[in-house]
């Protein structure tokens, strides 16, 4: 729908007394009159009855100002390293499986920061997962270690999703048998698995785990003889 400016150019406004609520109203108004709930300073630059530095001031920044009213917040400033590294963890939780670039995204509320995020951030998507990688050793190395017991417990088969992680990325998402990876053919599916079955006594720890696509999982069975040997498959 089209927006006609709202404001004249030849006209100037003090808007020191204006209260909250009106400043909040015309940002409704105009994302009800354009049929958008993102706001763009740009676009209400030009189209509303203020200006956006007004908001940003009276409400902190622009982004409280759409906050304020119930708006969707359209870009994000200085988001620390962390904040950006806990939500590719959310999404890798919600997939289940470590997300492509192009699945991180805000569209759906899969991600709250875009694919290009990490890029601008990192330089590069696989140096956003190597900063990930980091991440969740520094978070692991803070968390309290069980006491030892005269008889070790065996670890759980399950394996969880930060281990998942980790073994992904050591064997930058190449299946170890045949070296497929879905950044070659989006139609591979990538599993983690043991060496040495569970079964069979393998344990549940990052030197007994391997990357395999489904093939080369499928094939492999319960043999444990699908290990290719303590070399990793690496990109250059």
């Amino acid at each position: 729908m089209a927006v006609a400016p709202r404001r004249s150019s030849f006209v100037h406004f003090k808007h020191r007394d204006i209260p909250d609520r009106e400043l909040v109203r015309d940002l409704r108004r105009l994302a009800r009159a354009a049929g958008r709930r993102r706001m763009t300073s740009a676009f209400y630059a030009e189209h509303g009855t203020f200006r956006p530095n007004t908001l940003a001031r009276r409400f902190g920044s622009w982004n409280a100002a759409l906050g304020a009213a119930g708006l969707e917040v359209t870009q994000h400033w200085r988001v620390p390293d962390a904040v950006l590294l806990n939500n590719l963890a959310d999404v890798w939780r919600r997939l289940g499986r470590q997300p492509t670039w192009r699945e991180l995204t805000k569209r759906g509320g899969v991600s709250k920061f875009a694919g290009a995020t990490y890029k601008r951030r990192f330089g590069t998507w696989h140096n956003a997962l190597r900063a990930f990688e980091a991440f969740t050793r520094k978070r692991g190395g803070r968390e309290v270690l069980p006491r030892r017991t005269r008889a070790a417990a065996r670890p759980a088969r399950e394996i969880g999703w930060r281990l998942r992680a980790t073994v992904l990325i050591r064997d930058n998402c190449l299946c170890r048998m045949c070296g497929a990876s879905p950044a070659k053919d989006p139609a591979v599916t990538l599993h983690v698995d043991h060496i040495v079955p569970w079964s069979k006594g393998g344990e549940t720890v990052l030197a007994n785990l391997q990357t395999l696509c489904a093939v080369c999982n499928i094939g492999k069975g319960n043999t444990g003889k699908g290990n290719i040997g303590k070399g990793d498959l690496r990109t250059t």
